[in-house]
């Protein structure tokens, strides 16, 4: 979806790639704005290639090439032009990449709006990657960077993640808060999701001619997508575990001639529920503290559906609130457990997501 809207963006002459810019958990102010820097300085060469002698690109490639390390075999290194970070690609912040950078990416801006196009759009990515502490940690970064990064005119930055990242990291602090505008994406209802299913099947077929089976009913996905409450990566998730290991080994009966045998028809959630509860309930039992098996699993058996606080699981678990505030931070960095956004004055909720519901179903 973000490459689509870069795509618009830039039929509307705004410059950009599809390169992203990954914020890691180790980032420090300097090496998430040297990313940045370069990033800005490939959209501009890959779009515009003639201005790479500019004074203006001359300054940000002298920052840039001191911002990146291209490791080869022999431990030599080569500047990537126009090309997103690849696996190879360690970054390393110059001292001074606070002191000159700000004013390298001024004067790149410039000379953007001294030209035909609208601006720049940088894509941030990888919140969803992050432990809650580590996106509290990227927020405050963005904060420090607001002045000397965020606020250059025509320089427009698409941060994407789930609502938890982007609250820790955007909604946070004021001067980031006012920076970004928020734009949180309703999930796809239930026809929709059944729609793009059937898109991808016959995307995928091999023989547009043939008869094909679809790998699963649509009562099965109706099922998955009410466990995982609309999330569509949760649900493609638990279709791609549920239904590989079953390939070819559950027979159900279609409406093909009776005369075909060993016929295969879509699987049904019943088909699913044991491989995935199974797969899930294994990952559950590799959790490093058996303590939080134990309270997930006491959570589960009382009522998978039940919304809780604080207060609550301290009197289902029979610990302290601050013993239940270190267990649920646990649980749901595990992804066990998912917080529900909250009103102002009331406090927070918590309920299971759909990898614990099917554990539990």
């Amino acid at each position: 979806m973000v490459k689509q809207f870069k795509a618009v963006a830039q039929a509307n002459d705004f410059l950009t790639t599809d390169s992203v810019v990954p914020i890691y958990a180790d980032d420090t102010s300097d090496s998430l704005f040297g990313r940045v820097l370069g990033s800005v300085y490939d959209i501009l060469l890959a779009n515009r290639p003639h201005i790479v002698d500019h004074p203006a690109m001359q300054a940000a490639q002298v920052l840039v090439r001191a911002a990146r390390e291209r490791i080869r075999g022999g431990g030599g290194s080569m500047f990537g032009v126009g090309a997103s970070v690849s696996q190879s690609m360690v970054t390393t912040a110059p001292r001074d990449m606070l002191l000159d950078g700000p004013r390298v990416l001024r004067d790149l801006m410039t000379l953007v709006g001294e030209s035909d196009a609208h601006g720049v759009l940088v894509h941030l990515n990888n919140l969803e990657h992050l432990s809650e502490s580590d996106a509290e940690r990227a927020g405050v970064i963005l904060r420090d960077l607001r002045d000397p990064m965020l606020m250059h005119n025509g320089l427009h930055v698409v941060l994407v993640g789930t609502v938890e990242a982007i609250r820790a990291t955007v909604l946070t602090h004021a001067q980031v808060r006012t920076t970004f505008s928020v734009l949180t994406l309703e999930p796809l209802d239930l026809a929709e999701v059944q729609a793009l299913l059937r898109e991808r099947y016959a995307w995928m077929r091999l023989d547009k001619t043939a008869p094909f089976v679809t790998p699963v009913n649509d009562q099965a996905v109706a099922t998955l997508y009410e466990l995982f409450e609309g999330d569509l990566r949760g649900v493609l998730k638990a279709l791609e575990d549920g239904v590989t290991p079953n390939i070819g080994l559950v027979p159900t009966q279609t409406s093909l001639p009776k005369s075909e045998t060993h016929v295969f028809g879509p699987l049904a959630f019943d088909d699913l529920r044991p491989t995935l509860q199974r797969a899930y309930l294994a990952e559950l039992n590799t959790l490093v503290e058996p303590s939080r098996v134990a309270q997930l699993t006491g959570w589960g058996q009382q009522d998978a559906s039940a919304i809780h606080t604080q207060k609550s699981l301290g009197i289902l678990w029979g610990i302290s609130q601050s013993a239940v505030s270190q267990a649920v931070t646990a649980l749901t960095r595990a992804g066990y457990v998912r917080v529900i956004p909250r009103a102002l004055g009331s406090p927070t909720q918590y309920v299971l997501t759909g990898r614990s519901r099917l554990i539990f179903t």
